[in-house]
């Protein structure tokens, strides 16, 4: 049995990374990048370096991004290597982007390793003169912070802008219901486009996840309200909101009793025959034995545990047979007057209304969210292995149409085809190792050969030259040598850790035996006591004392205290 779960162990880790040197053998070529629509910035990182991206000179942001080609494709991305880090590089756009006439934002997210708690968003920082990439950090002023967040109960699709009331005032605007994040770790398409109209959509790989108007799918809202509740105004202690009341007419039937029990013996109830009144439900076990080692003196009087009755098991029941419950058709409950109509209910209270002193109406709030100057990846992660890509800036979608369907899609369709062969492959292997068709002999071939694909260079040759020697029918008597072999090592194996843990147990039977002598030892000297008549007679004088205060010198017996014992 243990040869067998080693076998199917191996031929499973086999699988695994057989499907894996599969994927990776199957790389999806690049391609180079080519739109007809205008874009205000697109990074497709071609050159193979992080180029105009600077990286934070902060040193929390010890996180050292660069550029790699994601697995499975011959494209390039911008890298995050390590967990548990603080990212921040930045890019600058050539010349600002003003979305006051629509923008749409795109780019490409790989969770190579999964996403357990972290951001995979970007940062469109806003424009304020020169770009200094330098000096990023989590206060650097953006427009709009766009793209995946997961940690915990968060789990969400961020859509945020920053955006500037007639006062200066800067505040944020979420999105109230923004999409979920893909789980998988092929590559995803994250589009946000905002038209001059004021209404957007949300996409992931290019299918609609939300959209609406920017009046009323932020909070909080980019107009604030014409009127707020007056904080001044109060309840009066004479409004009445309860919009039911008892009737006061009404009085308890003469036949209700509310005394009477929910539930009553059963009267048709007839004790089953062959109950053992007088068997206990559970007895002292007969197979108990008081253990060597117990000492009435510090233990107390030695008592066999109980365990349920054997005759009970066989019998309808033991014991005293009480009656069965049963409902009580007389059973009313309390009485409580039926409820009507309040006529003094004025209905629920409300504060009154009051203009709102910092409502303003912002007909085109993309003309006050500020102009795009950079792009920046400012994010702390506990997962690895974040790949970005094709990133846009644009004023419509027509770029971003088109690197969806001829980098994005392409990508996509060719690794998701990969993924589910290699789940295929995995799955039927996993499934031939453990089919009973295949029998023992083709279990223990099948885990030669899943050590054989780990095994580096020759010793993996020679492995797999093994295991079709093994398979031959005319080398049944090598196959079983074989097992033989593997069983008499496992069987070693396990007497060697068997020994181990019984020296450990001889050891600390011996610790026992020394702690029982020295409580023997410790027990005999506190009975050699001496004896009143060695003591001086004037010892009560020279104390200041009397015959009064004499103590009886004898203790007090001990009584023991009754314990129970698990079954020896």
């Amino acid at each position: 049995m243990k040869l067998i779960t080693v076998a199917t162990g191996a031929v499973a880790l086999g699988a695994a990374l057989q499907g894996a040197a599969a994927a990776a053998d199957a790389v999806h070529p690049f391609t180079p990048v080519e739109v007809t629509g205008a874009v205000a910035f697109l990074e497709t990182f071609t050159g193979g370096d992080l180029g105009a991206w600077t990286r934070a000179s902060d040193e929390k942001y010890a996180g050292v991004a660069s550029v790699i080609k994601a697995d499975g494709t011959e494209d390039d991305g911008l890298y995050v290597p390590e967990a548990a880090k603080h990212y921040g590089v930045s890019a600058p756009l050539a010349t600002p982007f003003d979305p006051k006439d629509g923008l749409t934002l795109q780019y490409e997210a790989t969770l190579q390793d999964g996403l357990e708690c972290g951001g995979a968003y970007l940062k469109f920082l806003t424009a304020d003169g020169d770009h200094d990439g330098a000096a990023l950090n989590g206060d650097t002023p953006y427009t709009v912070m766009f793209g995946p967040d997961k940690c915990g109960a968060t789990n969400k699709v961020h859509v945020i802008f920053r955006h500037a009331a007639p006062d200066g005032t800067i505040e944020e605007k979420h999105l109230r219901s923004p999409p979920s994040v893909p789980f998988d770790r092929l590559p995803h398409l994250y589009t946000l486009v905002v038209r001059a109209d004021n209404t957007f959509e949300v996409k992931v790989d290019g299918e609609t996840q939300s959209e609406g108007s920017l009046f009323d799918s932020f909070d909080p809202p980019f107009n604030p309200p014409e009127e707020i509740d007056d904080p001044d105004d109060s309840k009066p202690d004479d409004w009445v909101d309860a919009a039911k009341i008892d009737d006061p007419d009404a009085v308890k039937p003469d036949d209700w009793d509310e005394d009477a029990p929910m539930q009553i013996d059963d009267e048709d109830a007839v004790k089953p025959e062959g109950w053992l009144d007088d068997e206990p439900l559970e007895v002292e076990d007969p197979d108990a034995v008081k253990p060597d080692d117990w000492d009435d003196d510090e233990d107390g009087d030695w008592e066999a545990p109980v365990v349920p009755n054997p005759l009970c098991a066989k019998a309808p029941g033991c014991g005293e047979w009480v009656r069965p419950k049963k409902h009580n058709p007389d059973y009313k409950g309390k009485w409580y007057p039926p409820m009507i109509d309040n006529p003094e209910y004025k209905g629920p209270w409300a504060p009154r209304k009051i203009p709102n002193p910092k409502h303003y109406k912002d007909d085109a709030p993309l003309a006050n969210v500020g102009s795009v100057g950079a792009v920046a990846m400012e994010i702390w992660t506990m997962s690895k292995g974040l790949v970005v890509d094709n990133v846009l800036v644009a004023a419509d979608d027509v770029a971003a149409k088109e690197l969806q369907d001829t980098q994005w899609r392409p990508k996509y369709d060719a690794l998701k085809a990969v993924k589910d062969e290699t789940d295929a492959e995995e799955a039927k292997r996993a499934e031939e190792a453990v089919s009973p068709g295949r029998g023992f002999k083709g279990m223990v071939v099948d885990a030669v050969s899943g050590v054989a694909s780990v095994a580096p260079g020759a010793l993996g040759d020679k492995l797999n030259d093994f295991a079709t020697h093994l398979e031959n029918p005319d080398n049944t008597p090598t196959f079983y040598a074989f097992c033989v072999g593997v069983a008499l090592v496992v069987a070693l194996l396990f007497t060697a850790v068997a020994d181990l843990f019984a020296g450990s147990g001889e050891d600390a039977k011996k610790s026992a035996a020394k702690r029982k002598e020295g409580k023997k030892a410790a027990k005999a000297k506190k009975t050699d006591e001496t004896e009143p008549d060695d003591e001086p007679a004037d010892d009560a004088e020279e104390d200041g004392g009397d015959g009064e205060e004499e103590k009886d010198e004898d203790e007090a017996p001990k009584t023991a205290t009754k314990r129970r014992t698990k079954r020896g």
